[in-house]
């Protein structure tokens, strides 16, 4: 069921330099939605660039909404980074396909940067009802302060025995860093993928990546109705 209702902002967050949520309440408006989906959401900006599709980043099993953005220009991100407590938005849907198979035995999760906010979701939701997938997401960002979520990601995994999350960084030379570097390839899939064959692998972030990500599993023989991608359009 599509609903199409404004709800308050009751808190809003810095994730990284670039990167902001917002936490909504449901206000008695509960709906159900499945774990990967959006919304369309509409700011008043003035102009014709009010409104965007934004990934649900909370979780079914969560009670608030959340969604993050990157900053931009666009009258919409500025609307966005703008908002305060208080505040309402008004959303339609939820909407998209993009959502996680609860019966799969593996899933294989390639995030870049904000393509990051629907695999909150998908782990949350695995973490919250118990499922029996082995869940791996690996996620890649220029920077360690690039990573989306970063205080998260090892409370999920002390959750959730058979989710490992693995951050892989491509600027950053620093000696502090002791997770793994350069862009996600398949050296790094195979590693930690125990069954490529039978994985349900989800593709998100900017097109260039996941048009990469998604090509790379081809040549590896993934067959095309294991592979789900989602882009994430600049605006």
């Amino acid at each position: 069921m599509v609903i199409n209702l404004k709800f308050p902002v009751i808190e809003t967050k810095q994730e990284t330099h670039d990167v902001k949520s917002i936490k909504l309440d449901f206000d008695e408006n509960k709906f159900d939605y499945k774990s990967g989906q959006y919304m369309i959401v509409e700011l008043e900006t003035g102009d014709e660039e009010n409104t965007h599709p934004l990934s649900i980043a909370s979780s079914p099993s969560e009670d608030f909404l959340l969604f993050s953005t990157k900053a931009s220009q666009s009258s919409f991100k500025q609307k966005f980074n703008s908002l305060k407590v208080g505040d309402k938005v008004k959303m339609k849907g939820p909407m998209g396909i993009f959502v996680l198979k609860e019966d799969a035995k593996e899933v294989v999760l390639l995030g870049g940067g904000i393509g990051i906010t629907p695999f909150r979701n998908m782990i949350k939701y695995s973490c919250d009802k118990k499922l029996p997938i082995k869940l791996t997401l690996l996620y890649s960002n220029k920077t360690p302060d690039d990573i989306v979520y970063k205080d998260e990601w090892a409370v999920f995994e002390g959750q959730n025995p058979n989710l490992k999350v693995v951050n892989t960084v491509t600027d950053y030379q620093g000696a502090d860093w002791k997770g793994k570097t350069g862009r996600i390839n398949e050296e790094m899939i195979r590693e930690f993928c125990n069954d490529i064959n039978n994985t349900i692998f989800y593709i998100c972030g900017p097109p260039g990546m996941v048009d990469a990500l998604s090509n790379l599993l081809k040549t590896m023989n993934i067959p095309q109705q294991n592979i789900k991608v989602e882009k994430f359009v600049g605006y």
